[in-house]
C-alpha cells in the first residue's frame, strides 16, 4: 500500500517515523518546506499521488533528505476520516506529530479539514500551517503551474525558491539549426509541466556543469510544424551529444513566431542569444 523509493520494505521504515508531513507536494516549493521545518528528527514525508499527466516534481527526492512514502489518491479517497486516521496508525506505529497545510482535506468527499485531525488523533500532535505567501500573493502548486504555462517564469521561480528545471532525455532534430542557423540539442520529456510556447532564457546542465542557454518550447512554424524542445549552449561546442539535460527556464524572452526565411530566423534567434546571455549573466546562485 505504501512505497518509497528509499527502502525496499517501505512497511518497516514506515515503522520508525515520529512526524509525518501529508500533502501532494507538487513542485517541492517555498511552501511545502515550511511544512517540513515542522517535522522531528525521525520525520518523513506522504505524498498523495495525483493522476496529473504532467507534474512539477515526478522526481521529489532531488529536493530533500527526507523519506517519502507514496500513496495514491485512487487508495484513500473514499475513506472516511475516521478510516484515513486509522490508515496513518496502522502504517506508522511510531507516528506523534502530524504537519499538514491549513487548506489540507481527507476523508470521503473531503469532508474532513485539518482542524478534524485534532478530534480524530487525540495521540498526536497536529500541527497546521498557516498559508504562506509571498508579495502578498499566496503560494501554491496550482498558481506556480499556471504562472509556468502563462510564462511568468520570474514569478513562478520565486515561488519555488529556485529555477524551475526538467529533465529531459536528448533526441535527434532535423539537424537544420547545426546546417543553416544554430546548433541545438533536441529534447524530450513528457513528466514535467511545460512552459507556454516561446523562447527562454535558461541554463542547461549535463555532465556535471551549467551552462547558459537559450532554448525554445513549441511548434517549429518557421520549418516543419512540429513540436519540440530545444536548447542552444552559449559560447561552447558540444562534442557529444549527452543522454539527458537538466533544463532549467530563467526568463521568456519571446513568443513563438513565423519567419518568411531561415536568414530572418538566424538573424531573431542571434538576437535572443544575446539577450538570454545578458539575462544568465545577472542569476543570482539559488
Amino acid at each position: 500500500m505504501l512505497n518509497t523509493s528509499f527502502s525496499p520494505n517501505a512497511n518497516n521504515l514506515a515503522s520508525t517515523i515520529t512526524s509525518l508531513a501529508i500533502g501532494k507536494f507538487d513542485g517541492m516549493h517555498l511552501a511545502h518546506l515550511q511544512l517540513l521545518k515542522q517535522l522531528d528528527s525521525h520525520g518523513a514525508i506522504l505524498c498523495v499521488r495525483t493522476d496529473h499527466a504532467r507534474a512539477l516534481t515526478p522526481h521529489k527526492e532531488s529536493y530533500t533528505h527526507l523519506p517519502i512514502f507514496y500513496i495514491d489518491l485512487a487508495r484513500i479517497k473514499n475513506l472516511s476520516g475516521e478510516e484515513f486516521v486509522a490508515f496513518l496508525a496502522e502504517h506508522f506505529g511510531a507516528l506523534k506529530r502530524i504537519v499538514v497545510g491549513y487548506d489540507f482535506k481527507f476523508g470521503k468527499d473531503k469532508k474532513c479539514s485539518a482542524d478534524d485531525l485534532h478530534t480524530l488523533c487525540k495521540d498526536s500532535e497536529i500541527i497546521i500551517v498557516p498559508e504562506y505567501k509571498i508579495k502578498n500573493l499566496g503560494v501554491h502548486s496550482s498558481v506556480i503551474r499556471d504562472l509556468i504555462t502563462a510564462g511568468d517564469l520570474p514569478t513562478a521561480n520565486l515561488m519555488l525558491g529556485r529555477i524551475y528545471t526538467i529533465y529531459a532525455t536528448t533526441t535527434s532534430g532535423q539537424n537544420l539549426g547545426a546546417r543553416a542557423l544554430y546548433p541545438t540539442i533536441n529534447l524530450i520529456c513528457d513528466t514535467y509541466v511545460l512552459p507556454q510556447n516561446g523562447v527562454y532564457a535558461s541554463l542547461s546542465s549535463f555532465d556535471g556543469a551549467e551552462y547558459a542557454s537559450v532554448s525554445f518550447v513549441g511548434n517549429r512554424v518557421s520549418t516543419d510544424g512540429a513540436f519540440s524542445i530545444e536548447t542552444h549552449i552559449l559560447g561552447h561546442s558540444i562534442p557529444a551529444l549527452p543522454p539527458k539535460i537538466a533544463l532549467g527556464f530563467v526568463q521568456k524572452i519571446r513568443d513563438n513566431r513565423h519567419f518568411s526565411d531561415l536568414e530572418s530566423l538566424k538573424a531573431q534567434i542571434a538576437r535572443d542569444i544575446d539577450v538570454a546571455g545578458k539575462i544568465c549573466a545577472t542569476i543570482a546562485e539559488f
